[in-house]
């Protein structure tokens, strides 16, 4: 299986539960892994064949700006998006990382990481 691989998209963005995450935001980057069959596109060299990773990031832009509590919302509501987008995409690997989270604590990060297979239902 082929993958299209987006690494290090950076959005800022007001998700969490905290009254200040909403209101100052914070940074947040995403990695997208997506499994798909590459060999129609690569026979063709047509972008229609693809999946268009330029198109992949304005879908993440579009969720990134409707602020959740929770990664976990954004990670799965990403997953299927672009599930629903990309016919020919089997699997969506995602990693979020919430970039120094407005805690008591020095971290660097807190993520998530899910994997949203393609089902009946989507």
């Amino acid at each position: 299986m082929d993958r299209v691989i987006v690494k290090g998209l950076r959005f800022h963005a007001k998700h969490g539960c905290h009254a200040e995450e909403r209101l100052t935001g914070g940074v947040f980057l995403a990695d997208i892994e997506i499994h798909v069959d590459n060999s129609l596109a690569a026979k063709t060299d047509d972008i229609q064949q693809a999946v268009d990773y330029v198109r992949v990031m304005e879908i993440a832009e579009r969720v990134f700006a409707t602020p959740q509590n929770l990664i976990e919302t954004v990670a799965e509501t990403l997953g299927k998006e672009i599930l629903n987008h990309f016919i020919s995409a089997t699997q969506v690997d995602i990693e979020i990382k919430k970039l120094a989270p407005p805690v008591r604590f020095q971290i660097d990060y807190v993520a998530v990481k899910t994997s949203i297979e393609r089902t009946e239902n989507n």
